[in-house]
């Protein structure tokens, strides 16, 4: 008679499920067994082990199959297991050898027979489908308010070396044609050796992971579950672990910004240093111009080769990396936020009583510049924002001449029509009025916007619409306007902490 019964855990030897005679014992996605699998229930199967003679008795319970040697078992039915067989969790996964101990067949006694009871194939599986998302077993993680979503595969492992992808037009393209995938079955390989590069360097024991911008995606409960099956399918079809990263907003884990690698660098690796020389990523948003290559149109951003270029791995595009194509030209932004200097301000002190009118677009640093150089030397600070209209700031500007104080006026003031109104209060008062403009380039302005919002949640985030806008109809101020001088005033960056400096001089726009 056996003394005793367990699963034991055919990828971890220590891991042993007791069994004791004659008790049922819950099995499924929790404490016991420590698999998180979410397609287990908590309450997936019920054991009960009885000995002369030794079986397991088995009930299905849960939602979705799970399997004996390889077959499935079929729901809400009831099966015995004897000495050396494989009960898998959930088909195909979780895999626990049952052992009898001092059993008069050994685990390595006679070759098992097929079970006598209703199961059917794992090669006909796609009869099951319905029950559960896809057949690849991992973890499923919702980070900073669903931020950023993170997948583990059961059997991921941790290594130094990194070899990363995006998956939109790098991993996958649309079955369809279509630029958009019409539904979450809408995808085939886009090149035909995807599997079987990914297959080599996992062999190769490179850690595998996607990263992919997925905003469209948001949170809307559909969609996120939609992607997900997508995610599962495309692992699925791959039949190697892949840990993938998708960032769902437009904030620190969007690409071009680092905040999915550094998560992965940081939690996801457990504590694996990563060879930066010796990792890569591999992407299509690579900045190439219309006609790169015969008909082909221009990527839509240069989000992936950035994101590479922030992180300091060596980037490829698909063309390059899976075909061996050579390398073609591509467009770097404008900004280059490596390259910002250490500038001074000019000398614009005054003994006279002084009007300020700044001229400048959002982002370009004149309200940093007010706090900073102006306020401090008793101007008063007038802005449209607080005040909520130019009537009130005119009013607070009338005030502060007629108690001798020197003023600020901390608006865009893109046109004539805008400034007229603070100039021609200084003439009323003959006072004179200087004009700071804000010397700084388009496209730094929309750099300083994005890195304020990705710094300052307290900060309204102000759309690229406006910045266009000031772009367009901005009139350079002139000395006719009836201002006493013009100055021009440098952006000069201050940095709380050398974290706030590295992620300022970073790519932090997609194009």
């Amino acid at each position: 008679m056996s003394k005793k019964c367990y699963l034991q855990c055919l990828l971890n030897e220590a891991k042993r499920l007791i069994i004791p005679e004659n008790e049922t014992v819950v099995i499924g996605r929790n404490r016991f067994t420590g698999v998180e699998d979410i397609h287990l229930s908590r309450k997936h199967l019920e054991c009960t082990a009885e000995f002369n003679p030794d079986k397991l008795m088995v009930k299905t319970v849960g939602k979705c199959y799970s399997g004996c040697n390889g077959y499935a078992l079929m729901l809400n039915e009831t099966y015995t297991l004897r000495n050396g067989d494989v009960l898998e969790l959930r088909l195909g996964y979780h895999k626990f050898k049952v052992v009898f101990e001092n059993s008069d067949v050994g685990i390595d006694g006679p070759p098992q027979k097929k079970p006598k009871f209703p199961i059917f194939n794992m090669q006909k599986r796609k009869s099951i489908a319905s029950s559960s998302l896809s057949n690849i077993s991992g973890k499923w993680e919702s980070i900073d308010n669903n931020e950023l979503l993170v997948f583990t595969p059961e059997n991921c492992q941790s290594q130094p070396r990194i070899a990363s992808f995006d998956i939109d037009g790098t991993i996958i393209k649309t079955k369809s044609g279509l630029r958009f995938p019409k539904d979450k079955d809408d995808w085939e390989f886009n090149i035909q050796l995807v599997p079987k590069t990914l297959k080599d360097l996992y062999e190769k024991q490179y850690k595998l992971v996607f990263f992919t911008n997925q905003s469209g995606v948001g949170n809307d409960s559909e969609k996120i579950r939609n992607f997900k099956y997508k995610i599962e399918n495309i692992l699925n079809a791959l039949s190697i672990p892949v840990q993938v990263f998708i960032a769902l907003g437009k904030g620190i884990y969007r690409k071009p910004v680092t905040g999915m690698w550094n998560f992965l660098s940081d939690l996801k690796n457990e504590n694996v240093q990563i060879d930066i020389d010796k990792s890569f990523y591999v992407g299509d948003a690579a900045g190439r111009e219309k006609d790169w290559a015969p008909k082909r149109k221009k990527d839509h951003s240069n989000a992936d080769r950035l994101f590479a270029l922030n992180i300091g791995i060596k980037f490829f595009t698909p063309e390059e990396y899976f075909l061996k194509s050579s390398s073609n030209p591509f467009k770097m932004p404008l900004f280059d936020p490596r390259n910002l200097k250490n500038v001074e301000y000019p000398n614009y002190t005054t003994k006279n009583h002084d009007i300020i009118l700044m001229v400048g677009s959002q982002g370009s640093g004149k309200s940093h510049f007010c706090k900073t150089e102006l306020i401090p030397k008793n101007y008063v600070h007038i802005n449209r924002d607080m005040l909520k209209s130019w009537e009130k700031c005119v009013l607070m500007l009338e005030e502060c001449i007629r108690k001798k104080k020197n003023a600020v006026i901390d608006n865009t003031n893109p046109d004539k029509a805008s400034r007229k109104k603070y100039i021609d209060v200084a003439k009323k008062y003959n006072v004179q009025c200087r004009c700071f403009v804000m010397s700084i380039s388009f496209e730094h302005c929309r750099h300083n916007n994005k890195f304020r919002g990705l710094t300052d949640k307290s900060h309204e985030v102000i759309g690229d619409m406006l910045l266009y806008s000031y772009r367009k109809n901005v009139e350079p101020p002139d000395l006719s306007e009836g201002f006493s001088e013009i100055v021009n005033i440098p952006f000069k960056a201050n940095f709380e902490s050398t974290n706030s400096e590295t992620l300022y001089r970073m790519f932090l726009l997609e194009s």
